[in-house]
């Protein structure tokens, strides 16, 4: 070749791009052309030229490890009363009252000792504001059989129950049962003979005096007569009609209910009722 053409400078350059693992040269232009496959050999990273003047980069020094956190030590005494204290919580700007009990209302015929005065304490509630003096209870002092309707009647003197026509056959009804009239009690649910209209309201209370008026009478059954009474002494979610005779129970007391006694006097069709349906449905009396 002639001598016109020095090579030196490309031969150093090319020396430059030799890898030191290998003969692969590899071309700073993206056109170079691919070079023919041969066994698989992981491509290297080419390495910049760097002038002579160009001095390497001091080796990075190694990260330290971040010292251990000191243990924590207990404050002295002095440095905890010299704490700041956390403040208290503001107090509110109303004070709340705290809630009050509820007193239940008691009457006074609820803290009376006998009957007598159970009659003189029912006498000044309000369901008997201006009525007619109270008709009280007729009979032994603990009956057998205790006889309950709605109201006496102005036609009926008082203690005299038993001398009616009613009375009577009421009387040999339950002597066919054997229970003498000796042993039979007579009792109002309302006790004056002055009419009025009972709301629900004084149905309930009247219901809390016929209950203490059992404490002290203290029968072994108690029979209530009519419709309109069974709803006022046994509720109102009941059906008279599929009641009626059957065992029930009202203030500890064994009941039962009958139809109108005063309409059976009347009616031969309610005493048959009354002796072959309602009484045989229960277990009080013996037939």
């Amino acid at each position: 070749m002639p001598d016109e053409y020095d090579f030196s400078e490309l031969r150093n350059y090319l020396s430059g791009q030799i890898d030191l693992g290998g003969a692969d040269i590899l071309f700073d232009e993206p056109w170079t052309p691919v070079k023919p496959n041969r066994l698989a050999v992981p491509a290297r990273v080419a390495t910049a030229p760097q002038p002579s003047s160009f001095a390497p980069s001091a080796p990075r020094p190694a990260v330290q490890a971040a010292p251990a956190a000191p243990s924590p030590v207990a404050p002295s005494p002095a440095a905890s009363e010299n704490a700041p204290k956390p403040e208290a919580p503001a107090k509110p700007i109303f004070d709340i009252p705290s809630a009050r009990p509820v007193r239940k209302a008691v009457s006074a015929f609820e803290g009376v000792e006998s009957l007598d005065a159970f009659y003189g304490a029912i006498a000044g509630e309000a369901v008997y504001s201006g009525s007619a003096p109270l008709v009280r209870y007729e009979g032994p002092e603990h009956p057998r059989l205790l006889l309950v309707f709605a109201a006496p009647r102005q036609d009926i003197p008082a203690g005299n129950f038993f001398s009616t026509s009613t009375g009577n056959m009421l009387s040999k009804l339950f002597a066919s049962l054997k229970i003498d009239q000796a042993q039979i009690g007579v009792t109002y649910f309302y006790k004056s003979t002055t009419s009025r209209n009972i709301p629900p309201l004084l149905e309930a209370a009247l219901r809390k005096m016929l209950t203490k008026e059992l404490s002290f009478i203290r029968p072994e059954i108690m029979v209530t007569f009519g419709e309109p009474l069974f709803h006022q002494v046994f509720g109102r979610g009941k059906v008279f009609n599929d009641c009626a005779g059957t065992d029930m129970e009202f203030g500890g007391v064994k009941a039962c209910a009958l139809v109108d006694a005063f309409a059976m006097e009347a009616d031969k069709q309610l005493k048959l009722l009354t002796w072959k349906v309602h009484i045989p449905r229960g277990t009080y009396f013996k037939i």
